[in-house]
């Protein structure tokens, strides 16, 4: 895969897609790579700054960190009966940050020629970031986390309602819940009128997203965490964590 085919959405078994990242036997492994880097690659970089480095540093920092996944293989202990794959993550951040190497050129190239590079995914938004002094970089990682997860569910979303022949209902979603700054409440009717669809349309494919999302959402979060009973008290921790 070249370095600038960055993969939209994030595969519904991920734990499956992790077992083939860490497999370096495996011909898919640097495709399974580059799709938990482009799915999950903020948290990383967010505590990274949150920690005190400068962007660039920063940018360089979580190149390396997900070669360091290949070369090292730090994907292997990670099994999904070990609990959330967002702690183990986290976990293995945290030594990373505190064991760093000075020997990086070569290994960032490799990287290059292999993966998706972070500067292709870093945008505008990101490099404007400041670090918060009321959280700690652990609490930015895991918000981030919460919002690397919401937002891989959106695009599962918007595809699925494009592989339907519908993306009009993906736009009357979108209407509802990502709303522009600034725009007052949204009505059924304004957004009837907005789409051109009448407003039993409007709410039917509101009452359809809505449900996706959150059939999607599960599946997302089951595919994190240890047991099935485990999946409401992670969506209501993503929900306190989204504010």
């Amino acid at each position: 895969m070249a370095s600038g085919d960055c993969p939209d959405r994030f595969p519904t078994t991920m734990w499956n897609e992790l077992l083939v990242a860490k497999d370096p036997n495996d011909p898919q492994q640097v495709l399974a790579m580059n799709r938990l880097i482009s799915g999950y690659w903020r948290p990383v970089f967010f505590y990274l700054r949150t920690k005190g480095m400068p962007v660039q540093q920063a940018e360089d920092l979580t190149q390396e960190f997900f070669l360091r996944f290949i070369e090292r293989q730090w994907l292997a202990p990670a099994d999904p009966s070990r609990g959330r794959f967002r702690t183990f993550l986290l976990t293995v951040l945290s030594r990373f940050v505190a064991d760093q190497s000075p020997a990086r050129t070569t290994r960032q190239n490799s990287f290059e020629q292999q993966l998706v590079p972070i500067s292709a995914l870093v945008g505008s938004k990101e490099r404007s970031f400041e670090p918060p002094d009321t959280e700690t970089a652990e609490q930015v990682f895991m918000r981030q986390w919460a919002r690397a997860v919401i937002r891989n569910v959106r695009r599962r979303l918007k595809g699925w309602c494009e592989d339907n022949g519908r993306p009009d209902w993906y736009r009357v979603f979108a209407a509802f819940n990502l709303p522009d700054a600034g725009d007052s409440r949204v009505t059924q009717e304004a957004v009837s009128q907005q789409l051109k669809i009448s407003r039993d349309q409007v709410r039917y494919a509101l009452s359809q997203t809505n449900d996706k999302f959150a059939e999607l959402l599960q599946g997302e979060i089951a595919e994190q965490v240890d047991s099935p009973e485990e999946v409401g008290l992670e969506i209501q921790e993503l929900q306190e964590l989204l504010g």
